[in-house]
């Protein structure tokens, strides 16, 4: 079997293809990507391509498969967040045109299943937010991003019912992990940079010696770890026949005091404050109900030794010390 995974040495990209390597023996692995960053996969660079490509050019994607005869593609080259207002459209044409040449490609080609990142954004916009919402909750996107997301998926259910392409979609909660806070070179260009960085992010900072502020304590939130994440992508890669199309995508649910003490746990140097206010904009929360009983996912990471597994990696990164946890 020949994987090739759009955006492949990004953050995510890069967990899934360690992890298809590593863990999955899986010695066929295709990385296209734009802006390949060779540090994420330095472990497996010798057991892997490495195809430099762009999601808006179709004839590279096409002749990328053909050359390496693919059989399953996981899409996950996109930009993260929403567009200044005076990008929009060249941020549409990446985040749904991009989409829709890959989509293409996979059809022209006759690869047996595409894996697509869609997004837990798709739920934001529900001005009544459900306590907890599942597949069948209307999604209701509030931003560009989330709009795109859901749209990929409406246009891989018309493939496959026209064309016959199988696909299954993830909605991912945020996602922790190294990478998450060094993306490419699209932020920079199409998306606004943001004042505070996102709450997943702040650890990385603390770990390298920065003063944070956390969100409050007593929000919920649905956390999954990096490598958790690859195990989803691959379920849904190679699990056969599902019942559905689509699924929410977490590992477990923690509030952000759990994360906060546990920091200062790990970091006893750091400086970790706490904010006062309630989290703006937290992610709706998310049942993975029909992740663990159709696609059979178990969650190996519980947030406390997939921090230490990311901070440490952070840490060595910048030739600090990885993490050492001192007994309870």
């Amino acid at each position: 079997m020949t994987i090739m995974i759009t955006g492949g040495t990004g953050f995510l990209g890069s967990y899934l293809a360690r992890h298809l390597v590593e863990e999955k023996g899986e010695s066929h692995v295709v990385l296209f990507d734009m802006y390949p960053t060779m540090s994420r996969i330095e472990s497996i660079k010798d057991n892997v391509t490495v195809v430099h490509g762009d999601i808006l050019e179709q004839s590279e994607i096409l002749v990328t498969m053909n050359r390496f005869n693919v059989d399953r593609v996981v899409h996950l080259a996109a930009i993260l967040g929403d567009a200044l207002p005076e990008k929009i459209v060249p941020y549409l044409r990446v985040q749904s045109m991009g989409s829709a040449n890959v989509f293409e490609a996979c059809r022209l080609h006759g690869v047996e299943r595409i894996a697509y990142a869609s997004s837990a954004a798709v739920y934001l916009g529900n001005p009544t937010p459900f306590d907890e919402v599942d597949e069948d909750d209307p999604p209701m996107p509030a931003n560009l991003y989330g709009a795109s997301k859901l749209w990929g998926e409406h246009v891989l259910e018309v493939y496959r019912e026209k064309h016959g392409l199988d696909y299954v979609a993830l909605r991912p909660t945020s996602v922790f992990g190294l990478g998450r806070g060094q993306r490419g070179s699209w932020p920079s260009r199409l998306t606004p940079i943001p004042e505070v960085p996102h709450h997943m992010v702040l650890p990385e900072r603390a770990a390298l010696g920065e003063p944070i502020s956390m969100p409050k304590g007593d929000t919920p939130t649905d956390w999954m770890y990096g490598a958790d994440a690859a195990e989803a992508w691959y379920l849904a890669l190679t699990v056969k026949d599902p019942a559905h199309r689509v699924f929410n995508v977490r590992s477990e649910r923690r509030t952000v005091g759990d994360v906060t003490r546990f920091l200062r746990r790990i970091l006893p140097d750091a400086r970790i404050d706490e904010e006062t206010d309630p989290m703006a904009a937290p992610l709706q929360l998310m049942s993975n109900k029909r992740l663990v009983e159709d696609l059979g996912f178990k969650a190996k990471w519980t947030m406390e030794p997939g921090m230490v597994d990311y901070l440490s990696r952070i840490r060595v990164e910048a030739g600090l010390a990885p993490i050492e946890i001192a007994p309870d």
